[in-house]
């Protein structure tokens, strides 16, 4: 992405607007915090502006809500358009504007296309995942029945021993738990090698199968 589409009118103004939303998590005074109000006052009536004049350009008003993108766009203007006072929900409001970031997305093609393709792949990631919840539900079983005496707060059960599968398979100082278990079997470090082998090569092949399918969909 080149700086010059960055600093375009429609990539800065989300920018300015996140920029604006960080610098209320920090101690300033009334004038700072003023000022920054009415930049988030300014970006409103941009994108309001800017949605108004996208539903007049369209020449069948009817058709404007069935692009996502343009319900997406409607999402976060009404949410900054929502009034900020001292009540209860205020919080709520100003914790929702934060998102007005996400405009970025729809209005860089670079990151619209990321979107776009993380969506049509999330079947394809389901099954991954099914996978994967398969593979962790057979190791599961096999860690409580062997290891629940060794180890009884992580492999006390089904449920509990899946925890530490999954602290394993993602690497998270996965050897916390593998060598208490060692110390007593010291061959349980082939159990946690073939697991994290097979969990990753679960998730590097639906990887590689769902590019291999995107190329093949672009190439069509």
């Amino acid at each position: 992405m080149s700086l010059t589409l960055f600093v375009t009118i429609d990539g800065f103004k989300p920018s300015l607007s996140a920029v604006a939303s960080g610098g209320r998590t920090y101690p300033l005074s009334e004038a700072a915090l003023l000022l920054i109000d009415q930049i988030g006052y300014a970006i409103t009536l941009f994108f309001g502006v800017e949605l108004l004049v996208r539903f007049i350009g369209e020449p069948r008003k009817r058709d404007f809500l069935k692009n996502g993108w343009n319900v997406f766009d409607s999402a976060i203007v009404l949410i900054s358009m929502l009034p900020i006072n001292r009540s209860e929900s205020a919080f709520l409001l100003r914790l929702l504007r934060i998102f007005r970031v996400l405009r970025l997305i729809s209005v860089l093609p670079e990151l619209r296309f990321i979107i776009d393709s993380m969506l049509k792949a999330i079947p394809r990631i389901f099954y991954v995942c099914l996978l994967l919840f398969i593979i962790v539900y057979i190791y599961g079983p096999f860690g409580s029945m062997v290891f629940a005496d060794t180890d009884p707060a992580r492999w006390s059960g089904v449920g509990t021993a899946m925890l530490p599968l999954v602290q394993v398979m993602t690497l998270s100082s996965w050897e916390t738990v593998m060598l208490p278990i060692q110390q007593v079997f010291p061959f349980a470090w082939i159990c946690f090698m073939s697991f994290i082998f097979i969990a990753r090569v679960t998730v590097l092949v639906g990887v590689m199968n769902a590019a291999r399918e995107q190329e093949n969909a672009d190439t069509d």
